[in-house]
């Protein structure tokens, strides 16, 4: 859109400059100006006015894409600092989620699954994939009995820890669609600390 607008504005300046440079060709030069004489400075006053004006549009124009450039610099910005949050939040993220499945299996909510017991994904979450528990936390039997309630104290206060955490993210996400940059926001949406909000927290 801005594209377009800059080369309207630009061919309609070209435009209007050569029609006054023609048409102050035909008044000073023509020969209806040869029985006229013209005063000291109105060939100079006619030029330089004329298109002094018309470079104004551009002078506006230029303007205009020095204000798209700043608003690009500062949504890029607003996106660097979102993804500095991100990043600096989303390990205490992966410890709350090995939380939540600790104390979903202790308090009974859940039963230990015999194929991947909490011990091996614990060495695994230490060792290669931090992203296990949050998996896990998908899976419905966790994400049903977090979405129904309970009263482990406990639990609760790591969900919500988890909750209030994931919520500042979103707001700031929410923040970057205003700005007419949802690439950004969907990019952060489709990991897995976000997804696990998605199913079992919001």
């Amino acid at each position: 859109m801005r594209h377009k607008a800059g080369s309207f504005i630009i061919i309609f300046g070209l435009m209007l400059s050569l029609a006054w440079i023609v048409w102050g060709v035909l008044i000073f030069f023509g020969s209806t100006s040869i029985n006229y004489v013209w005063a000291r400075g109105e060939l100079g006053d006619y030029f330089g006015g004329g298109l002094g004006g018309i470079s104004v549009l551009f002078i506006v124009y230029t303007v205009w894409l020095q204000i798209g450039q700043i608003e690009a610099q500062q949504n890029e910005s607003f996106e660097a600092g979102v993804f500095r949050i991100f990043q600096a939040l989303k390990p205490e993220l992966e410890g709350l989620s090995a939380r939540i499945v600790s104390k979903a299996i202790k308090a009974g909510l859940v039963s230990e699954d015999t194929n991947e017991p909490f011990s091996e994904m614990l060495q695994t979450f230490h060792e290669s994939d931090r992203t296990i528990f949050l998996r896990a936390l998908q899976k419905p039997n966790y994400s049903n009995s977090i979405i129904a309630g309970h009263e482990n104290t406990d639990l609760n206060e790591a969900i919500e820890r988890y909750r209030n955490i994931i919520e500042l993210l979103d707001k700031s996400l929410t923040k970057t669609v205003t700005k007419n940059d949802d690439d950004f926001a969907r990019a952060i949406k489709a990991t897995e600390v976000y997804v696990t909000y998605e199913k079992c927290f919001k």
